[in-house]
């Protein structure tokens, strides 16, 4: 997968994405907005992430790229058709159904990579390099980094 970086317009709040190239500039596809964005050397060179490309902070973490809208629809689908089953007096039939709905959550968490994702603006960035420097989801975190103004 080809590296890409995904972030809000701080202009209009519209998605811009952006693959890595030695610039300091980027332009909003909605608003024409121009954006400063920082590439820096491990970014380019060494494909990691290490900061921010969009407000510059370097509090990050990661996260399995997966849809959450998607997993909560199959999680839904499953648990009505538990229901579905448990009404009918089918109790093997509805754990069959949860069963099922745990392993297609449990191969997708597999089966999908992670991304990383800035804590203060929630830029992703999608097929870069693992940093081992960077840690899963941490909600103290977030209430520590989130919302910070952007260094540029």
């Amino acid at each position: 997968m080809a590296p890409i970086i995904h972030f809000k317009c701080r202009a209009c709040e519209s998605e811009v994405q952006i693959s890595p190239s030695p610039t300091d500039r980027a332009r909003c596809p909605n608003c024409n907005a121009d954006l400063k964005v920082v590439m820096d050397d491990s970014l380019l060179d060494r494909n990691m992430v290490t900061n921010c490309v969009s407000c510059g902070h370097d509090a990050l973490y990661l996260q399995r790229d997966f849809n959450r809208s998607l997993g909560m629809a199959i999680v839904g689908i499953g648990i009505a058709i538990s229901i579905y089953f448990f009404s009918r007096g089918k109790p093997l039939q509805a754990m069959g159904a949860l069963g099922t709905t745990a392993l297609v959550d449990f191969l997708a968490y597999f089966l999908v990579g992670e991304v990383t994702v800035c804590y203060s603006c929630h830029a992703i960035y999608r097929g870069f390099t693992k940093n081992p420097e960077h840690e899963p989801f941490d909600l103290k975190k977030l209430e520590k980094y989130g919302g910070r103004t952007p260094r540029f």
